[in-house]
């Protein structure tokens, strides 16, 4: 920001001969500012409302994983064309500690058609984890979708499509007690 500012001020400075000491004074001020934050820097001062250089400024949340048997996922389906799909879906927290914040699903499409190579009858056109935004408070259930775009190109399926959908990952933040 400042880098920019200064050029302006050395545009208008060099360019504009009526707005000349326009650009000088910025300039100036510009330098004065510099000067006096490396001086505190090599002072070791830090401003007392700036925190450490390099740690948050208030505490983050305490994030845990969420263990997989103390939610319920029902109904996962992917819907739309690939511009861009979406992943639906309805969970229950059946936690009494934790609210659900976030879970990811693994997706494996498959292609089913006579002739497949595979001995299952399926060829895999694209895998993908997802990482879904839910917020479930325990004891609470609500239906979810999340949009997402697969990277790179997918292949035109020749058959029917099966997709499987699997929740591998998912974490969550001490409930809060409204008494």
């Amino acid at each position: 920001m400042y880098w920019f500012l200064a050029a302006i001020f050395l545009v208008i400075a060099l360019a504009v001969p009526r707005l000349r000491p326009v650009g000088i004074v910025g300039s100036v001020i510009l330098v004065l500012m510099l000067g006096w934050g490396m001086l505190e820097r090599l002072r070791g001062k830090e401003s007392e409302a700036m925190p450490e250089r390099g740690r948050p400024s208030a505490p983050t949340s305490a994030v845990r994983s969420f263990p997989l048997t103390d939610f319920n996922t029902e109904e996962l389906r992917i819907a739309g064309n690939g511009a861009p799909y979406e992943l639906r879906g309805h969970v229950a927290n059946r936690s009494s500690e934790l609210r659900l914040r976030s879970l990811t699903a693994e997706i494996t499409r498959r292609d089913c058609y006579e002739g497949a190579l595979d001995p299952s009858g399926c060829v895999v056109l694209w895998q993908s984890r997802q990482w879904v935004e839910v917020a479930v408070e325990p004891g609470e259930s609500r239906d979810f979708a999340s949009q997402f775009w697969t990277r790179g190109e997918v292949p035109r399926a020749r058959g029917t499509i099966r997709d499987d959908i699997t929740v591998v990952a998912a974490d969550g933040v001490p409930a809060t007690r409204q008494e």
